[in-house]
């Protein structure tokens, strides 16, 4: 399995090499959070705890997903998938229609195994999506990339989701680095939104996660 955390990640806690990748997708740097410098060594410090005392809670399949931050710097993220079936069902959720081209790109074709995809066009249990900010995409497919696939090439437009927010899916993680480091790319994009002007610093405060 994937180690969750690449070291190279420490670039990003950079409060100047933050900004110039903010600036890099086009934004503009409207507003520079007082304490950016302090949360980015808050957060350094988070990790370096947490990979101390890591461990792996695994239990049936898992799905891992590596996440870019930017060109360079990335971490993997791994979701037990019995969990989040179990999650689903204690929480009483309802699937969703999902538009196929909207999440058919992020199939991992050469992972695919194309014997299974005839067995996968008849499956009709829904797939599992969690809610990941400007990955680039929102919604990422946890659960179900062959159904995804087999339905996708085969005309059909639509597929029935369950879409997990973050409150159910970090549950789902299999380990406190795994949670650890969505709390901080979720941290990430919102003080990004909030330094280029698209978010106030009260709708900020709102959607941080606290991590210590």
């Amino acid at each position: 399995m994937n180690t969750n955390y690449d070291p190279n990640l420490d670039a990003i806690l950079n409060e100047r090499y933050y900004l110039k990748s903010i600036e890099a997708r086009g934004a503009r740097i409207k507003y520079i959070p007082s304490n950016l410098g302090q949360e980015f060594s808050n957060y350094k410090k988070c990790i370096k705890d947490t990979l101390a005392t890591n461990v792996l809670t695994i239990n049936g399949e898992v799905f891992n997903q590596e996440f870019f931050i930017d060109e360079y710097n990335y971490y993997f993220i791994n979701w037990c998938i019995p969990t989040a079936k179990r999650l689903i069902l204690e929480n009483q959720l309802i699937p969703e229609d999902i538009d196929l081209t909207g999440i058919i790109d992020q199939v991992r074709r050469n992972e695919i195994d194309q014997n299974y995809l005839p067995f996968a066009l008849k499956n009709e249990q829904p797939i599992i999506m969690a809610y990941y900010p400007l990955c680039p995409q929102a919604k990422v497919v946890i659960d179900g990339n062959h159904r995804v696939l087999a339905k996708f090439d085969a005309g059909e437009e639509t597929i029935k989701a369950f879409d997990l927010f973050p409150h159910i899916h970090l549950q789902a993680m299999t380990s406190n680095l795994d949670r650890l480091l969505y709390k901080i790319h979720h941290n990430l994009t919102w003080i990004g939104e909030s330094i280029a002007g698209h978010l106030s610093a009260e709708d900020l405060q709102r959607k941080l996660f606290t991590i210590n």
